[in-house]
């Protein structure tokens, strides 16, 4: 596997959730420790943006293979997080961007890196498949590291990393039959939703 590097923004207020998420129970241990878990089994050692409640997360993953940033204007909002860690995290590989609310199974990473790499595109998004046979825009990402200059410079000027992506042409597209692949917990009921939906994406992943 080529060489990638893991940015996970975590330094939310996670206000509509009503508690810390990245402290949420997940498969058995908090969400933070099973990004952290999934990401090290494929070799790949996170620099993780903290912020709200930074302290007691700390404290969570101390022992873990893992890379800390602490972004204290996080109440600026994500695009604050992401620019805090790309002045930390090595530009030397592409990067696979994940979010804290954003739990994927480790057949979801594989797949996206591994199509990554024999596109050579740019950027890398995964697709799910809607009902009408229409595709919807998932999560994670991952972007080149020919690339990530030029998106330091494009977020910087107040505005978004989804506008950025917008404005590219070379995009890998991997579609996907797994709706998990647009599983967000934004909400308590996301939260429970989630947990089924993993469950069953990691039961059809052994199938």
């Amino acid at each position: 596997m080529n060489n990638i590097g893991g940015l996970l923004l975590a330094a939310g207020l996670s206000t509509r959730m009503g508690e810390s998420k990245p402290l949420l129970e997940w498969n058995g241990k908090s969400l933070i420790e099973f990004h952290i878990d999934v990401l090290n089994s494929l070799k790949i050692k996170p620099t993780i943006v903290l912020g709200f409640c930074s302290e007691t997360i700390i404290q969570k993953i101390r022992n873990y293979d893992v890379d800390i940033i602490v972004n204290s204007n996080y109440k600026n909002g994500k695009t604050s997080s992401i620019i805090k860690g790309l002045d930390a995290i090595s530009k030397d590989d592409d990067i696979l961007l994940m979010s804290i609310d954003q739990p994927r199974p480790k057949y979801i990473l594989e797949k996206l890196i591994k199509n990554h790499f024999q596109s050579g595109k740019e950027i890398t998004i995964p697709k799910f498949i809607l009902e009408d046979g229409s595709l919807r825009g998932g999560h994670p990402i991952i972007l080149s590291k020919k690339i990530l200059d030029e998106m330091y410079k494009f977020i910087s000027s107040e505005k978004t990393i989804k506008d950025f992506i917008l404005s590219k042409n070379s995009i890998n597209e991997v579609i996907f039959e797994d709706p998990i692949i647009k599983l967000d917990l934004n909400n308590k009921q996301d939260y429970f939703e989630g947990q089924k939906l993993f469950v069953k994406s990691t039961e059809n992943d052994k199938e």
